[in-house]
């Protein structure tokens, strides 16, 4: 009995094909369900904000000379090194999309001595709620000495809103 060699060769190609059609759905779909949410990154970069703060004014666990200078805290962008420019998306350029906010208290008594703050503080209102399209916020505490041994409790309240873009 002679086997039909053509016959056979369609059926595998056909089988073939629903194979690779059934491949590449499955990559496509893995490929825009990975890259059809943008990320939200807010939760990162509202603590590296925290932490940029945190290393200008303090430096293994001592306060960094000049801090307790009004003239250095009036101005924390500038002498901390911290740019709050934005790209200009759904208006961000007219609302800022940062807060930064430092509490300098004795340890002891717990008075507040000075406090500084910049960006939107108008993102505060936002921090007690809870919901999808609101600003992260986080609050820090330090504890940190003079180089004459005094302590101090700073607190750092940081905020990123950009939720236009990230949520």
């Amino acid at each position: 009995m002679r086997k039909n060699k053509k016959g056979a060769e369609k059926i595998i190609s056909v089988y073939w094909f629903a194979i690779l059609f059934i491949v590449a759905g499955a990559i496509v779909y893995m490929v825009s369900s990975f890259y059809g949410k943008p990320y939200d990154v807010r939760e990162i970069e509202v603590g590296l904000l925290a932490d940029k703060a945190a290393d200008c004014v303090s430096y293994a666990g001592y306060l960094r000379e000049g801090i307790l200078n009004r003239g250095f805290m009036e101005k924390p962008l500038e002498n901390c090194d911290l740019n709050f420019e934005t790209e200009d998306t759904s208006g961000w350029k007219e609302e800022r999309q940062y807060f930064l906010k430092m509490d300098f208290s004795d340890f002891s008594s717990g008075k507040v001595i000075f406090s500084t703050e910049e960006g939107n503080g108008n993102l505060v209102n936002f921090c007690e709620l809870e919901g999808k399209n609101l600003p992260s916020c986080l609050e820090r505490e330090l504890y940190i000495l003079d180089k004459e041994g005094k302590s101090y409790t700073i607190k750092i309240t940081s905020i990123v809103r950009k939720t236009e873009k990230n949520v």
